[in-house]
């Protein structure tokens, strides 16, 4: 099976509860109990945590949800991707530029790409960018 590159718009149903939708819920469940591998640049934990906080902030979350969902990501089995050199950056780079995409966005296209694996993702122009370079994506 190929590997798995779960983009943090995936996981925001998994600590939003107004998010949440039974195919959100079934991702989670693969991902803490599957043999399958999923992966994400390291981005992925302050992308994460960044929705939380903003959750927080417009008052979408309570503190104590904010603290559940650190622990819930905290908890997930993703392996991340080793810091970018200045080639995988570049990579990076002409991705963001060629799809327009932010540079964040582009460095999980590129792990996929590199990986020979699958995205998963709720943002509808990564996701466009990842089929256009013939990812395979999961319909979420």
């Amino acid at each position: 099976m190929k590997p798995i590159v779960i983009d943090a718009s995936a996981v925001a149903p998994w600590v939003l509860p107004d998010e949440a939708t039974p195919v959100s819920e079934q991702l989670y469940a693969d991902v803490m109990t599957s043999s399958r591998q999923f992966f994400a640049p390291h981005l992925w934990l302050w992308e994460t945590s960044n929705i939380l906080l903003s959750a927080f902030k417009r008052r979408r979350v309570t503190q104590d949800e904010l603290d559940a969902g650190l622990a819930l990501i905290d908890a997930c089995p993703v392996e991340f991707d080793a810091p970018p050199n200045l080639h995988y950056r570049a990579q990076t780079l002409r991705l963001a530029q060629a799809h327009s995409l932010s540079f964040y966005d582009a460095s999980y296209l590129q792990l996929a790409l590199r990986l020979n694996g699958q995205l998963v993702s709720l943002d509808r122009a990564l996701v466009t960018a990842a089929k256009a370079c013939g990812i395979p994506c999961l319909d979420l």
